[in-house]
Order: C-alpha cells, then sequence, then structure tokens
C-alpha cells in the first residue's frame, strides 16, 4: 500500500470511541463508514497491538490515540486506566499536555500580529517589565525560537509545586546572564514562553487561558481544553511515573502556575487531532503567519541543524514534511503530529511521565499509512547539542520525585 492510496482506508476504519452526541464542532470531520474489508481488521488489530505493546513495555497505565486522515476520524479510543484505575481512558479523556501547550502561545501571538496588535520584532520589554537591560535586544520572534538565550527556569528551579509568580520568574531570570547574545544561539527555553504569556495578557488584558479559551477553545469546540485547575474546573489530572521496580508510582502534580504560557493547559487526544487539522489547514492563522511558524530560525552557524519554528519542530520522515510537538511533565507525556502532504494528524497522550510517545506515534503513522520502517528517520534538530533541547520536555535536571 502506497502512501497515497489511504483515503479510503481512514474512510472506512471505525473509531472506538465516538464523539458525544449532540456536540457541535467548528471543525467537522466527515462520518466515518462501517469497515467492509479484512484489511481495515487488520489496521485495527495492528494499531491495538502498538498501543498494548507500548504500555506493557513502558510501564504506561493509561494512553488515548486520536488519528484523522483525510477530514475524517480514523480512530479515537484509548487504553488503560486514569485517575488512580478509577476512570478507563478514552479519546475525551483529559491529560496534562505540558509543552505542546507551546503551540498554543505561538498561534496566539501571531494572530495578535495579524491584527496589528504587535510585531514580531518588538522587543519583550516593551510589554514585560521588570527585566534587565540585556533583555531590550531580545525580540518575541527570537523567544518564539528559542533564539533569545533566555534561561530555561525548570533548570534551576526547584519548587514545583508551588505558586510562581511573574514577579519571582522575571528576578529569578534578573539574577542570571544570558547564555549568549540573542540571535546567535539556541537553547530551549520554557522561560521564553512564559514571558510570551505576559506579552499576551499585556496587550489583551485578558487573562492568558481565558484568550485562548475565546480565541481557539470555543470557536473550534474544543470543549475539554482548558487552562489546569483553572477556577471552578476539575482538580488536575493526577499521573504517573516508573517505580524502580518497573510498575506505575502515583506522583503529585505541578502547581499550574509554574508551567503557565510554556505548558499550562490540559486536553484531550481527539481535541488536539481537531487543533492540527484546524492549524495545518489554515482554519487558525493566515497562509504566512502558518509559514513563519513552520520556518525553524537560520542556524547560527555551520554545524548546527535547526529544527525549530515557533511552537513546532520542523522534520521531515518517511512520510515527508513532519511538523510536531512533544511534552513532558511530572506524571503526562504528549505527542502531537501533523503531517501535511498526508492530510493526517496523530495524537498520542499518556498518563506516565518517564514514558517515550514518539515512538508510539512514528509506529502508528506508519502502521496507517502502510509504510515499513526505516531504520533511522532522518529528524531535523537532533545532530547536535544546540538543536537537541528542542525536544518540548518539562524535565528537570533531576528524576521527578514522588
Amino acid at each position: 500500500m502506497t502512501l497515497r492510496h489511504t483515503a479510503a482506508l481512514a474512510a472506512l476504519l471505525v473509531g472506538a470511541l465516538a464523539r458525544p452526541a449532540g456536540a457541535q464542532l467548528a471543525v467537522s470531520f466527515a462520518s466515518q463508514q462501517p469497515a467492509s474489508d479484512a484489511r481495515l481488521s487488520r489496521l485495527a488489530s495492528t494499531l491495538d497491538s502498538i498501543a498494548r505493546g507500548a504500555m506493557q513495555d513502558q510501564s504506561i497505565p493509561g494512553l488515548s490515540v486520536a488519528i484523522v486522515k483525510d477530514g475524517r476520524v480514523v480512530l479515537e479510543r484509548g487504553w488503560g486506566t486514569t485517575e488512580r484505575g478509577t476512570r478507563q481512558a478514552a479519546a475525551n479523556t483529559v491529560y496534562q499536555i505540558a509543552s505542546v501547550s507551546k503551540q498554543f502561545t505561538a498561534a496566539a501571538i501571531l494572530r495578535l500580529a495579524e491584527r496589528g496588535q504587535l510585531s514580531l520584532d518588538d522587543d519583550v520589554t516593551r510589554y514585560v517589565g521588570g527585566l534587565p537591560a540585556g533583555y531590550r535586544t531580545i525580540s518575541l520572534r527570537q523567544l518564539l525560537n528559542h533564539t533569545a538565550g533566555v534561561p530555561n527556569f525548570t533548570e534551576f528551579f526547584r519548587e514545583f509545586r508551588q505558586t510562581l509568580t511573574p514577579v519571582q520568574l522575571i528576578d529569578s531570570l534578573a539574577a542570571r546572564p544570558l547564555l549568549f547574545t540573542p540571535g546567535t544561539g539556541f537553547h530551549y527555553s520554557n522561560s521564553g514562553y512564559y514571558l510570551l504569556g505576559l506579552v499576551i495578557e499585556r496587550v489583551t488584558g485578558e487573562a492568558y487561558g481565558d484568550h485562548l479559551r475565546e480565541q481557539f477553545f470555543a470557536p473550534l469546540g474544543m470543549a475539554d481544553t482548558e487552562y489546569c485547575g483553572g477556577a471552578g474546573r476539575d482538580p488536575l489530572p493526577s499521573g504517573y511515573v516508573r517505580g524502580r521496580r518497573g510498575s506505575p508510582v502515583h506522583i503529585h502534580p505541578w502547581d499550574p502556575s509554574v508551567l503557565y504560557a510554556a505548558g499550562s493547559l490540559c486536553s484531550t487526544a481527539a481535541d488536539l487531532a481537531r487543533w492540527e487539522v484546524a492549524l495545518g489547514e489554515g482554519r487558525v492563522l493566515s497562509a504566512e503567519s502558518f509559514r513563519e511558524m513552520t520556518t525553524p530560525a537560520a542556524a547560527p552557524d555551520a554545524s548546527v541543524r535547526m529544527g525549530y519554528g515557533f511552537g513546532m519542530m520542523v522534520d521531515t520522515t518517511d512520510a515527508g514534511p513532519y511538523l510536531h510537538h512533544d511534552g513532558a511533565v511530572a506524571g503526562f507525556r504528549s505527542q502531537v503530529a501533523w503531517y501535511p502532504d498526508e492530510r493526517l494528524a496523530v495524537v498520542v497522550l499518556m498518563n506516565q511521565g518517564l514514558a517515550a510517545p514518539e515512538p508510539i506515534e512514528r509506529d502508528i503513522t506508519r502502521a496507517v499509512l502502510g509504510v515499513t520502517a526505516r531504520p533511522a528517520p532522518q529528524l531535523a534538530g537532533r545532530p547536535t547539542p544546540s538543536t537537541r533541547r528542542a525536544s518540548g520536555s518539562f524535565t528537570p535536571p533531576h528524576p521527578f520525585d514522588p
């Protein structure tokens, strides 16, 4: 089966879990058709095998997957359990998505730029007070693509389960020098996206989570996506890490104020698939803004191979262009991917913070497209230390403490 002959496959495969009846969705997916071919049954069995095998190998208690191909839901399903075994995982199970949140922060900044409310070349001190003088040469663009040289606070901050205020974050940055002259290097920095959240609030006069709800979640029908732990919302989802004996161990979540615009969102596999399709097909940003979002910064020198746009990793695989981001936080891992040539969105969410979602996503993608695995897909951004940091991870330099 070739890459181009899978539209019928996506149209026929029945999703394991349906969307709630009566839901009104701004991003509409075509209805699924009954499966009628043994080939489709084999694919369903393969996807089930991939999920169950990964869960066993990596001690993952709960896993949710959503796949959309050519505007049709191929699969929406969960395996295992969440919330300490009290709930069955499903496509609408809520997980902390960590650094996948950066796509929403980047899109919000780009939309404000489209409306003329800011420029990507504005310096950050125009919107955020209290920063050192050296930050006057840092543009919003450099914060978006991690070329600003801003220290990554999750590499030195330790109180992840206590409230972090903007003043505390700014003071901690002021006490440390920039890692390099802005625009001359690459260092993945959650601090940069935290500052971008403050920019959004300053320009709009709205709380970060409220602005995203108004601009993206509500219009796109993402009813289960929110700022984690927001007022009047459900408690934070609980996750796990792999214990010393290999079994899952429950871990206390980080305070959402720590992650903020760098990784504070909670969502579902179904909602994120809708987001990836809407973003990839031009329903969120203008063509020019999406081009900027998916264009890596220029390499500071010939030895560095850049692979990060704005909240988006930009790679090439055996299925063509590969736009993706992963996330990691205490108890959770996430992976979203959009393959523009195939009009394919794949989302993998799990409640095990030390597991690896990208290999699962890649195996699922190969199964859906009928592609045989190759020894080493050529992923941009991996060959040098400078670009290896663009992994979307909140993992601190020491192990998580359950």
